[in-house]
């Protein structure tokens, strides 16, 4: 009697609320989900509240895979997992990076994730005028009185937490200026390349530098750091290119883009 093959891997990515066809608020799991689609891995997107999740953050991930389903927190440790029990391969082994350039990429990928994101995010929830569209953006099909409840208690958290990590601590000016620091190294470093590495196909880094600026375009709530790239021709095409490439269906992003490339 013939047996049945094993179930497609199949990765359940869970994280907050997103609209259809559109990158979520949230830049980690818009960082996951980049690598699952570029990977072609089947997965789907579930929704979630970071309280239910095993360290109090999304995105988290069930990934079933040889008859097993494994919960993995933090979208670092679930890529590396990913990778290391040979589900998805490794977009650096690929292109075949040097350690030098892998030491490079993680290098940038701390930079972005740990202080550019949290300067951007301080924005969002610090600056009041900020702060109102971000919370009709998330929280406006919720009814009343739960919307203004919810977005009060998650700007809280989201307060507390960037106050924490120290970019609270800093002034408004202070941490628009570490986003322009940012801004202008990312330009620097992309500027005359297709992708990073000047490779011939996305690497990590590309996802991951692809994945926050989807993230950062698709909401009118820090409109500091995304004037600064909606003028940059160069990151404006690196964003068109990825998006075209892995989620076509982004189309008012891509609307986004081609409005201020006529502008430019």
């Amino acid at each position: 009697m013939a047996t049945e093959p094993e179930p497609r891997p199949h990765v359940v990515l869970w994280g907050v609320a997103k609209a259809p066809n559109a990158p979520s608020s949230s830049g980690f799991c818009q960082k996951l989900e980049v690598f699952l689609r570029f990977s072609g891995i089947s997965y789907e997107v579930g929704e979630t509240v970071p309280m239910k999740a095993p360290k109090g953050k999304v995105p988290f991930a069930d990934i079933k895979h040889d008859g097993k389903t494994v919960t993995i927190p933090d979208s670092h440790f679930i890529i590396r997992y990913l990778i290391e029990n040979g589900l998805i391969k490794n977009p650096d082994t690929i292109a075949g990076l040097t350690a030098v350039q892998k030491g490079e990429s993680r290098a940038w990928q701390a930079y972005i994730e740990e202080l550019l994101y949290s300067a951007i995010v301080r924005d969002r929830w610090y600056i009041d005028e900020n702060h109102a569209v971000t919370a009709e953006e998330i929280f406006g099909s919720m009814a009343w009185p739960m919307r203004p409840m919810i977005s009060w208690f998650f700007r809280w958290r989201v307060m507390k937490s960037i106050w924490n990590v120290g970019m609270g601590r800093h002034s408004q000016e202070e941490a628009q200026s570490l986003q322009k620091e940012a801004f202008e190294a990312l330009e620097a470093r992309m500027s005359g390349h297709l992708y990073f590495h000047d490779s011939e196909q996305p690497t990590g880094i590309d996802l991951i530098i692809y994945a926050f600026l989807a993230n950062t375009l698709a909401t009118s709530g820090n409109p500091y750091w995304a004037d600064m790239v909606l003028r940059s021709p160069t990151l404006l095409a690196f964003t068109k290119r990825m998006t075209t490439l892995l989620f076509p269906e982004y189309k008012l992003l891509l609307h986004r883009i081609e409005e201020a490339d006529i502008l430019n």
